[in-house]
């Protein structure tokens, strides 16, 4: 079970809610895939009559995401938005999350109307797939706004170094990182919102320090099922810093702020 973020800074983003997949395994769907009801440069959006996506934005999301990642889609994703849970469900088989995504088949599955989480899974998939910790810290540290101007990375409604500071202040960070980057050390975080925040707080910290090229070459040449050790090794060599230093650079920017 993941967290997602709300995808704008709206009253939706005081909610931590379940992403990517949700917990358990998905049932059969009872009803058929939800049609295409519009279409833009990038997209194709399924939704219900009476439903809406903000195509505007999502198109100017997607132009900013793709520049600043430097990837280019092969062919448009498959926007697929409902109105509940249980829609959700009902038409996907999973009924435990609000958002997951399937770069394989340039999916994304929502209940908002528009998307600065899980269509970075589909963005990212074509550079490298490491560990969850760096995958989903990307797509956290991506959740900005930019039609609004707004380039802050926010998790649940609150700016990421913001709340990571606050969990250093409060001891509840977890660190050393060597505790958290590991898929399945990442996965057993029973506080969710705060392991969204540190993953997308730490990479946000890793892409605006060493750049974004850095870190996508790290993505390049990673597993999502490395041992610590390959991790560390695959930071360096991609990054230029030792792992164990960066750790302390981000732990050190999030005093001193």
């Amino acid at each position: 079970m993941n967290v997602r973020a709300a995808v704008r800074i709206t009253s939706a983003s005081l909610l931590a809610v379940a992403a990517c997949g949700g917990s358990g395994s998905p049932t059969s769907p009872s009803q058929a895939p939800l049609p295409v009801t519009a279409e833009s440069l990038s997209f194709r959006y399924h939704y219900a009559t009476g439903d809406s996506v903000d195509t505007n934005w999502q198109e100017t999301y997607h132009a900013w995401a793709t520049t600043k990642l430097g990837v280019h889609l092969p062919q448009k994703i498959e926007y697929f938005k409902y109105q509940t849970r249980q829609n959700m469900g009902d038409h996907t088989g999973n009924y435990s999350t609000n958002g997951f995504a399937e770069p394989s088949r340039f999916e994304i599955h929502t209940l908002w109307p528009t998307d600065n989480h899980e269509v970075v899974h589909i963005y990212t998939s074509l550079v490298g797939r490491p560990s969850d910790f760096f995958n989903e810290g990307i797509a956290v540290a991506f959740q900005t706004d930019p039609a609004a101007g707004n380039f802050e990375s926010v998790f649940n409604g609150q700016q990421v170094h913001q709340a990571c500071q606050q969990y250093l202040q409060q001891g509840t960070l977890v660190v050393p990182l060597d505790r958290v980057v590991q898929t399945s050390d990442f996965r057993a975080i029973s506080d969710q919102v705060l392991s969204y925040r540190e993953a997308g707080s730490f990479v946000r910290f890793a892409i605006d320090s060493y750049g974004t090229d850095r870190v996508l070459e790290f993505f390049r040449i990673s597993g999502r099922d490395d041992s610590l050790a390959t991790i560390k090794q695959r930071f360096a060599t991609a990054v230029g810093v030792p792992f164990d230093t960066a750790g302390t650079q981000w732990t050190t920017m999030l005093k001193d702020r």
